[in-house]
């Protein structure tokens, strides 16, 4: 498993990366998967939800990228993998992203951000072996990469 976090140069990734706060070796805006044949990205995105992407959809638009492989068994990997692709075609999360501005918790259900989308795809996969102290829509990119970083050596940390 390859997660890919990205921080976009755009006006709304600097306004995510500025409620985020800091984090190492950035703070990340987006977070998606890089799918086995490293032709696509699958996440989900405010513009078509959850779809793969190919390769540089977002060329010029990210300031910083970090690929993360995941250690993982075949069997995480597969349930990973089957969790993500059952999730192709669901909406975009928008009403969670005033939960991160405003203290609300706003959540449609069968619709993701991309961390959280990712995020379930890691429980799913059993790689978070146990449920998480935060609601799924509450985590953002920055989030994550802290989870992550819990268990394995992130690079530039």
């Amino acid at each position: 498993m390859i997660i890919r976090f990205v921080q976009g140069s755009e006006l709304s990734s600097k306004l995510i990366v500025a409620q985020e706060k800091t984090a190492m070796p950035f703070t990340p805006s987006h977070v998606e998967a890089l799918t086995p044949d490293g032709m696509f990205y699958l996440g989900s995105m405010i513009d078509g939800g959850v779809q793969r992407r190919p390769v540089g959809y977002d060329k010029g638009l990210v300031a910083h990228e970090l690929l993360l492989t995941i250690e993982a068994t075949a069997d995480q990997d597969a349930k990973f993998w089957t969790f993500l692709n059952s999730k192709i075609g669901e909406l975009y999360d928008s009403p969670a992203i005033f939960g991160f501005v405003i203290p609300i918790h706003e959540h449609k259900f069968n619709h993701a951000i991309c961390s959280a989308l990712m995020t379930l795809a890691l429980r799913a996969s059993e790689w978070f072996a146990w449920a998480l102290a935060a609601p799924a829509h509450l985590i953002d990119p920055r989030d994550l990469l802290l989870l992550i970083s819990g268990r394995m050596k992130v690079p530039g940390i």
